[in-house]
């Protein structure tokens, strides 16, 4: 089946990620770090591309770009395929390290986007790679230091980024603050981003269009009545970034273990603490009734023989 081309507008803002291929590590000491970033800075000025937001994992990574004048598959293309030829002779290995072609989620109104530089920023804490906003203002591999104190990363262009937030540096660093804040502490916002009302006619007009929450899931354009709700998405927030599972992996019904045991876990934890019903379980993850049983009795399972996820997901939404 031929791939679906994608939709590459200069001037459009959005939301790149890739993974490791089966889920591995794509950075394993602090020169794969600085390469990584390397090919970034150059190819952002290359193309005229501008970052608002940036993170690097140890497995996967997140960029929020302004596409400039040339083509982001360009850009990535460079970025990506340079840093995988360099990776397998450094670490003498070979074959593919990333898995499929990176994602480009775009990014449709200025609501979604302010939902989206925190949600990347966040993942160091979110993973546990720091303990708290200090460490993630230590933490080297993301653009939260640079958007926060204005430290020169070679990445994230804090003009724009500053542009986006408010009229001046006061008034888009207390908004960006405030949502760091509100975000880690689990708030969620009070509307969910990417109103249609802010979405360009021009996009519209193209019905292969796709949005998304700022955890990733993504829906079709006219759809936005049945994005997910503000509570569950909440909980898949935190189950994919305690899990290291993409949040719509584990919507998405497949059989891969560990989307399927974070799955699991997803379903248990609705049924339990949200009171969630099995049809709309059923709904959510288009799968039958049978398969919402069995998928939350399995959760159920996975939560008591290790206290550590039920642990870590309610620090993160503060459940008791």
């Amino acid at each position: 089946m031929p791939r679906q081309a994608r939709i590459d507008i200069a001037g459009q803002f959005y939301h790149v990620m890739s993974r490791g291929i089966e889920r591995g590590s794509i950075f394993l000491e602090e020169r794969d770090y600085c390469d990584f970033k390397a090919r970034v800075s150059m190819w952002l000025k290359e193309s005229g591309a501008k970052c608002l937001a940036w993170c690097l994992m140890p497995n996967h990574f997140h960029l929020l770009l302004l596409r400039g004048s040339r083509p982001l598959s360009e850009t990535m293309h460079h970025i990506m395929t340079g840093y995988a030829v360099n990776f397998n002779l450094r670490h003498e290995r070979a074959g593919h390290l990333f898995q499929n072609r990176y994602k480009a989620v775009m990014c449709l109104g200025n609501g979604h986007l302010l939902e989206l530089v925190p949600y990347i920023h966040l993942n160091p804490l979110r993973a546990g790679l720091v303990r708290n906003l200090r460490g993630l203002g230590e933490y080297r591999w993301c653009g939260h230091a640079a958007a926060l104190i204005g430290k020169d990363d070679g990445i994230l262009n804090r003009a724009e980024f500053i542009g986006k937030l408010g009229a001046d540096e006061e008034s888009a660093l207390n908004k960006y603050k405030a949502l760091i804040i509100d975000r880690a502490a689990g708030k969620e916002p009070d509307l969910m981003p990417g109103s249609l009302d802010e979405i360009p006619l021009s996009v519209l007009s193209n019905s292969h269009a796709m949005s998304a929450d700022p955890a990733g899931f993504s829906v079709p354009l006219g759809k936005s009545e049945n994005w997910i709700f503000k509570n569950r998405q909440a909980v898949l927030t935190a189950i994919g970034g305690i899990t290291g599972v993409e949040p719509e992996d584990i919507l998405r019904p497949g059989r891969e273990r560990t989307a399927a045991r974070a799955r699991a876990i997803y379903c248990y934890l609705c049924k339990e603490k949200l009171s969630t019903s099995g049809p709309e379980l059923m709904l959510e993850l288009k799968v039958g009734q049978s398969a919402v049983s069995r998928l939350i009795a399995k959760g159920r399972g996975i939560v008591r023989s290790d206290t550590k996820i039920i642990q870590s997901v309610s620090s993160v939404l503060h459940w008791n």
